[in-house]
């Protein structure tokens, strides 16, 4: 079989492997679909202690299910199936808690075991006994369906800070991430939506993903014009999907009193930011971050996609052969699009 390993930091190589054999416990899936995710560009640019080289990253992923070990039962030869991205032991306080995505052992497909840049993934005991593993519907395609994990990501953080119908929210970020977050807080009854994004291709596509305003923060006073959007008070939620401290600290201050704000993105260098947390206090705020996704919010997030409760094919821009997957990078890293997609079956 025919795989795209990440050899060092900022290269992939299209390599040639045996075809995987599996224990009585795994999963063998044939991979159609894979996203790319950008955690999967941090680790292609930046490296990761978690990830030894060389290594098949990638846990976006879609695909049928073409052998299943004599232990498995849930599983059949060709059933269709999405994944979460956790690996979860099933033992510790977390994973008792149905916390799989906050286990202390903290493994992941793509980063402690080869993911799906690859023609086929070995789906290993844990995972198959303790991840998320979703059938979809025979209407649904792969392509699609790959959008599970991070769509349950968005759901997390939307369930989080309990968006309410009739709220006026502030996404900073219109990648894949916030064009989602735009589209589902719409779906449930946002009064305004507004966008916060510098490139010009971006703004569109969350204006075409049901943005109210769109803000580009180069040209315009961000903090007066959600201001003036907003009667003086304020955005009732603000969402952060941009890797910025910039960003982090602002939210802050265009939140209304009692509002709430959700830190999606993490910030690539960590360093100490000085966060005015009178904020906090006399604001009354409530300030979160939400990191994956529980096994429930996957099961919802396929539920949506099936159920096409919105036009998650506007979420991908690009489709790549595996043997392009270097181009889907790249294409991702420029931040040309929004979702890039590798089918390994082409």
């Amino acid at each position: 079989m025919y795989s795209v390993a990440l050899t060092d930091k900022q290269t992939l190589e299209l390599q040639e492997r045996k075809y995987p054999e599996i224990t009585s416990d795994e999963i063998l899936l044939k991979v159609h679909a894979i996203g790319v995710c950008g955690s999967d560009l941090r680790v292609y640019q930046h490296g990761d202690a978690r990830v030894d080289f060389p290594r098949v990253t990638g846990h976006e992923i879609a695909g049928e299910v073409v052998e299943s070990g004599s232990n498995v039962s849930r599983f059949q030869t060709g059933d269709r199936v999405t994944l979460g991205a956790h690996i979860p032991c099933g033992e510790c306080v977390f994973c008792q808690k149905n916390e799989g995505h906050q286990c202390v052992e903290g493994k992941s497909m793509g980063y402690h075991v080869d993911g799906g840049f690859a023609e086929y993934v070995v789906l290993p005991k844990k995972f198959v006994e303790n991840g998320s593993i979703q059938k979809i519907a025979d209407t649904t395609s792969y392509e699609l369906a790959s959008l599970s994990e991070p769509f349950s990501c968005v759901l997390s953080g939307l369930y989080e800070v309990d968006v309410k119908p009739g709220e006026n929210v502030v996404v900073y970020g219109a990648g894949a991430i916030g064009c989602m977050y735009i589209a589902a807080l719409k779906k449930m009854g946002a009064a305004k939506v507004i966008a916060v994004q510098r490139s010009a291709p971006r703004r569109q596509n969350a204006l075409e993903s049901g943005a109210d305003i769109v803000i580009d923060p180069t040209s315009a006073n961000t903090a007066r014009e959600i201001s003036e959007a907003t009667q003086g008070l304020g955005a009732d939620t603000v969402i952060v999907t941009a890797p910025s401290t910039g960003v982090q600290k602002e939210a802050l201050e265009v939140v209304m009193k009692t509002g709430k704000v959700l830190f999606f993105a993490g910030i690539k260098n960590v360093t100490e930011v000085p966060i005015n947390t009178n904020h906090f206090i006399y604001k009354q705020l409530k300030v979160v971050g939400t990191h994956g996704a529980p096994r429930h919010l996957h099961i919802e997030a396929v539920k949506w996609i099936d159920e096409g409760l919105l036009d998650f094919s506007s979420f991908i821009t690009h489709t790549f052969p595996l043997k392009e997957t270097d181009k889907a990078f790249e294409t991702a890293v420029s931040k040309e699009g929004l979702k890039c997609v590798v089918k390994p079956t082409e």
